[in-house]
């Protein structure tokens, strides 16, 4: 795996391991997987079309607080578990397209 891709894989890998071994209900633990293991991640460490699934995955989280500052926060509460769900279903994804990269590389450079 590419180095810089690389980062973005084990951050996915604990996103998911995050979410899969929590006991919170469901869009906490995409809300918590996403801010301790994803939100770091930027256009360097992902491919394109993989950075922008991701952006799209943060705008869904996102969401302008009540006390009327200017931050932008993490809001798992706006979620429904459907959402949510579909969130989780996403990041999964993600780190499987990352892994498949991978392996596809590592035949590659093998051959």
């Amino acid at each position: 795996m590419r180095t810089e891709f690389g980062y973005a894989w084990g951050k996915l890998y604990l996103a998911v391991l995050a979410m899969a071994t929590s006991t919170a209900p469901l869009p906490q633990r995409v809300a918590e997987a996403f801010r301790m293991h994803l939100s770091s991640l930027g256009r360097q460490n992902l491919p394109a079309l993989a950075y922008e699934r991701l952006a799209a995955v943060r705008v869904k989280l996102l969401a302008m607080p009540q006390d009327g500052d200017d931050d932008l926060t993490l809001n798992p509460d706006a979620l429904s578990s459907k959402e949510a769900a579909a969130l989780a279903e996403e990041i999964c994804s993600l780190y499987d397209e990352m892994a498949r990269n991978d392996a596809r590389d590592r035949a590659a450079s093998q051959a």
